[in-house]
């Protein structure tokens, strides 16, 4: 189904090798628009092939020792790092060399102004901070001759603090250029920044369609009162997933995460953002090559990285953005594989839960039990909504408010309803499992 985009005959043959049948839903749509020299803003969620979306249509089309004639921004080198080798993979068929040059942290600067002053790469690819050294400060790499830009993940591309190197990018290119910009959420500064440079373009968004994949089972199981080391330990080793990826909110967890497992006899990897780039590349390596089962990670790993083969995803905690609920849980269930995303939760994570639910997510709550998943009732609250309300209520006429109060009562007064509140709800709960406990006795 890819020959009615008459590409030429090597990424056929590299599509073949690839086992790319046909074109996904995003491919379908912006490949075309590419092709027609359109500006694109293609929003979809994350493992529904964005990359080779643009990678097809921009391969296809480039002219030989035209100079510099794409750039493709990303947030990290990791990234980056992805998308080269899928040009490589891409235009390995090429009966003419492909120079694609890879500008991010870690790398060699002497070794890259060296080869840029004598030649200039057909496709660069490079994250904001390294683009501006060698373009903007330097100006070795020729960025304005690119007649494609193409800004990838652009919601972590457009942070607040790299806006001023973003609009000094973005003023050195010609008028005439055509820029494609792919992301599964759009934020603030990105809005600004279309608004500003891209008068016309058009929009393919797949994301209103459905919140997370048809292939990604998103299951909830309750902590309260349980050692939630323990049950990811005892989650694991009843499921022997192929590959897991277990998410925590800061480096510290993830460490204390990471060493739990390896004192209980796991050998699990770690993937942080305060790993030196060499370290994360050594792991990312050895994820490929099939060393770890498991890899505890902050969200660096939910984003600009492609990692291959994950069965499960586990949130350890729930993050506190519901986009990066998604953006985690879209590491499994990529291409057509299914997955499975398994999310620990308490109480207090009801509103978030709501929250997931009122975005289309088919959430299933279930307890680890006796060796498997069994379903639960433990988030049906709709039984105690009456009761809940007739004791909120009975705390309000005991901390009544007259007529005439004195100033800075009522202020008083609502604290202390929130205080007798908050105090009436943690003892519902302690009640809810102290039965819970004398049941399993």
């Amino acid at each position: 189904m890819f020959k009615k985009y008459r590409f030429q005959p090597y990424i056929y043959e590299a599509l073949k090798e690839l086992e790319f049948n046909q074109p996904t839903e995003v491919q379908e749509q912006v490949i075309p628009l590419i092709q027609r020299k359109e500006n694109v803003i293609g929003k979809s969620q994350t493992g529904t092939g964005k990359t080779h979306a643009f990678l097809l249509p921009l391969i296809d089309d480039l002219k030989y020792d035209a100079g510099l004639e794409a750039l493709i921004i990303v947030p990290t080198r990791e990234l980056g790092i992805q998308i080269a080798e899928e040009i490589r993979k891409i235009s390995k068929f090429r009966p003419e060399f492909l120079d694609v040059r890879l500008y991010v942290g870690g790398t060699d600067r002497n070794q890259e102004i060296s080869r840029l002053e004598k030649s200039q790469p057909q496709i660069a690819i490079g994250t904001i901070g390294k683009l501006k050294d060698l373009a903007i400060d330097t100006n070795l790499l020729k960025i304005h001759t690119a007649s494609r830009v193409v800004i990838d993940e652009a919601d972590m591309v457009f942070v607040p603090e790299d806006m001023e190197e973003i609009d000094k990018l973005f003023s050195s290119f010609d008028e005439d250029f055509q820029t494609l910009v792919f992301s599964a959420t759009f934020n603030q500064e990105l809005i600004v920044f279309l608004n500003k440079y891209l008068k016309n373009f058009t929009t393919v968004d797949l994301t209103d369609k459905e919140i997370s994949k048809e292939e990604i089972e998103h299951i909830f199981i309750p902590t309260k009162n349980k050692d939630k080391n323990s049950l990811l330990y005892e989650l694991l080793n009843t499921f022997h997933p192929y590959l897991a990826l277990i998410f925590a909110n800061t480096r510290v967890k993830a460490e204390e995460i990471a060493t739990y497992l390896g004192n209980s006899g796991l050998k699990p990897g770690l993937l942080t953002g305060e790993l030196e780039p060499r370290q994360r590349r050594q792991v990312l390596k050895r994820i490929k090559d099939g060393t770890f089962q498991f890899v505890v990670a902050t969200d660096l790993a939910a984003r600009g990285m492609d990692i291959i083969g994950v069965s499960h995803v586990i949130n350890y905690e729930l993050p506190s953005d519901l986009e990066f609920y998604i953006h985690r849980t879209g590491r499994t269930g990529r291409a057509d594989y299914t997955g499975t995303a398994i999310s620990f939760y308490d109480y207090e994570d009801d509103e978030y839960l709501k929250n997931l639910e009122a975005k289309g997510l088919k959430c299933v709550y279930k307890v680890l039990k006796d060796g498997e998943l069994q379903p639960t009732r433990e988030r049906n609250y709709k039984k105690e909504t009456s009761r809940k309300a007739q004791e909120e209520s009975k705390v309000h006429a005991r901390i009544p408010l007259g007529k005439k109060v004195k100033p800075g009562y009522r202020k008083k007064r609502k604290q202390l309803i929130e205080k007798e509140i908050k105090k009436m709800k943690r003892a519902h709960i302690d009640a809810i499992y102290r039965r819970k406990a004398h049941k399993n006795k």
